[in-house]
């Protein structure tokens, strides 16, 4: 616990990990956290009916869509999110290989340094084996069959 001031408290959750079948919404907290991840907008009304601030908010956010300008910014903002959350998935798709890769590598010079064939290793790793035997040179062995 890590205290920065006594007049703040500052809470961390995650809303995608809320299940509403889970918790009773009698908490002002867990109203709030489904009010924002409510997917309709009878159930925004429905929430919002519970507590006079949400009332508030729901008048604001009915507002703010009917700006054109705020809307397009709003969109522009989520595919922005939805770019950035597919090329980290990209990013990581591509790390993964990539480690696999060094991963395949590392036990090929491995298995050559036991004396192992270079076509058994190929196979064992699924390393091609012109890279199997570009990783015996590197190591300074001589083809081994």
């Amino acid at each position: 616990d890590l205290w920065l001031t006594d007049l703040l408290e500052i809470h961390f959750v995650e809303l995608r990990k809320l299940q509403e079948q889970s918790v009773g919404i009698e908490r002002r907290l867990v109203r709030w956290m489904l009010f924002l991840t409510a997917k309709t907008k009878e159930r925004l009304e429905e929430l919002a009916m519970a507590e006079p601030v949400m009332q508030k908010a729901l008048t604001t956010l009915e507002f703010l869509s009917q700006d054109k300008r705020t809307r397009e910014l709003y969109e522009q903002r989520q595919k922005g999110l939805q770019t950035y959350a597919a090329d980290m998935e990209g990013a990581r798709e591509e790390g993964r290989e990539e480690g696999e890769h060094l991963r395949a590598q590392f036990t090929a010079r491995n298995l050559l340094a036991m004396g192992m064939e270079v076509e058994a290793i190929a196979r064992v790793t699924d390393l091609p084996i012109l890279e199997v035997e570009k990783i015996q040179r590197e190591m300074g062995h001589s083809p081994l069959n």
